[in-house]
Order: structure tokens, then sequence, then C-alpha cells
């Protein structure tokens, strides 16, 4: 019984950080090597310790990530415009992307704001809740947890045409 109980924690804590991660997508605008660090459109990455492998999920170093390569990052916002990553892959170009919680919104002036990285939301996006069921702007909310998909168009900005609630 004490077998059962311990696996079903572990597996829960595994399922919790698992599900918990924030997410960001896009082109490498910098990259300093010896501080360990990457940014994505103005959002500074602290790649510390963080796995890196690439396409094939080869292992990487740091080192083998230039300016222009597309990645995704798994890890935590840590502050604003800010993460700490615990995963790096870099990728085959796809579009923008950022998966994190709502700080703030403004449906009239159609943007969120996930850890200080502003979402420009297109008229025509598509915007998705629980279910697949297509929601207004209005019924986000700040805490929700939300991916919203798009192309980088400034310093810490996406438009997107895609958001849904995780």
């Amino acid at each position: 019984m004490r077998r059962v109980f311990i696996a079903a924690v572990f597996t829960a804590f595994v399922f919790t950080g698992v599900c918990s991660a924030d997410e960001i997508r896009g082109k490498v605008s910098s990259i300093n090597v010896p501080k360990k660090a990457l940014q994505i459109s103005g959002v500074m990455i602290q790649a510390g310790d963080a796995w890196i492998e690439n396409e094939e999920d080869y292992p990487l170093s740091l080192g083998n990530i230039a300016v222009g390569n597309y990645v995704e990052i798994e890890g935590k916002f840590a502050g604003l415009s800010e993460m700490k990553a615990r995963k790096i892959d870099r990728k085959i170009p796809e579009c923008g992307l950022i998966k994190g919680k709502i700080a703030s919104l403004d449906p009239k002036k159609r943007e969120i704001i996930i850890s200080g990285i502003k979402i420009k939301v297109q008229a025509d996006a598509w915007l998705e809740g629980p279910g697949r069921v297509k929601i207004p702007l209005e019924l986000f909310a700040p805490g929700y947890k939300v991916t919203c998909k798009g192309e980088w168009t400034g310093a810490s900005e996406l438009t997107a045409f895609k958001i849904n609630v995780d």
C-alpha cells in the first residue's frame, strides 16, 4: 500500500512539474555564451544548466546556438521579460509562441500581458477556451494559463493569431 501511495505522489509531482512549465518559441536575437544567456525578441533567457538539443534530440552546448537560430524553450518566467530555461530545443522555424499565465489584459486595446511580454491580439484571432470552444477575449482573465501563437513584432511583443486556455 505504501508503494502505491509513493508512486501516486511521485506521478502527481512529475505531472504537475511538466504541466506548469512556461514556454517561449522564436528566433535568437542575441547570445552571450560566457554569461549563459540568450535573447528572443527582447525576452532574456537565462540558460544556466538547461538541457540543450537539436531537431534530432542530439545534445548540444550553448555554443552551438547562434543568432538567427529558431529555438523552443521550456522553463519558468522569473521576472518581466525574463525566463529561466530548463530545456532548449533548436528547431526548424515555426510560428512564435508564448505559454504562461496572464498577468493583465485590456480587451478594448486587445492586449494581454504575460510576464512583461505584450501579446497583441489580432481582430480575427482564434480564441479558444476549455473543450476547444471559441470564446471572446472578454472571458479571459488574469491568472489563466494560456498558449499564444503568432509572430514576433517587436521587443517583448508578439502579435497572436491563436490563443487558447490551457
